[in-house]
C-alpha cells in the first residue's frame, strides 16, 4: 500500500525506481503494434487526445474490430476506437466524438 487510510504523507521514498521509460514495442514487433503506433489522434478535444495517446504509449489501446453504433444517430458509423459519436454527428453539433462535450476540437495538421 502506498499510504494508510487517512495518512496522506508517506515517510519513505519509492522502493523501486524505473531506470528506463516504457517502450510499447520492446518485446512485441507485430504488425498490430506498428499499426497502433502510427495512429494519428485527430478530431477530438485536447483532454481526450491525451487520454488516447496515453493508451497508445502504454500498450492499453485496443483497435476497433467492427463499426459501432453512434449514440446520436443510432447508425453503425463509429469507426474509431473509444469514440461514441460518429464524425458527421460530432461536426454537425460541434462536440467531441469521444466525450460528447462542447469544447475546442484538435484538427488535422
Amino acid at each position: 500500500m502506498s499510504c494508510q487510510k487517512g495518512n496522506i504523507n508517506r515517510s519513505r521514498p519509492q522502493k523501486h525506481q524505473n531506470h528506463t521509460s516504457f517502450k510499447n514495442n520492446l518485446h512485441d514487433n507485430s504488425q498490430k503494434i506498428k499499426l497502433i503506433n502510427t495512429v494519428e489522434v485527430i478530431n477530438v478535444c485536447e483532454r481526450c487526445k491525451k487520454i488516447i495517446e496515453w493508451k497508445i504509449k502504454y500498450k492499453k489501446y485496443k483497435v476497433l474490430k467492427a463499426p459501432t453504433k453512434c449514440i446520436k444517430c443510432e447508425q453503425k458509423t463509429v469507426k474509431h476506437s473509444y469514440h461514441n459519436i460518429c464524425l458527421s454527428c460530432a461536426r454537425q453539433q460541434e462536440i467531441c466524438p469521444k466525450c460528447g462535450q462542447k469544447c475546442q476540437i484538435v484538427e488535422e495538421k
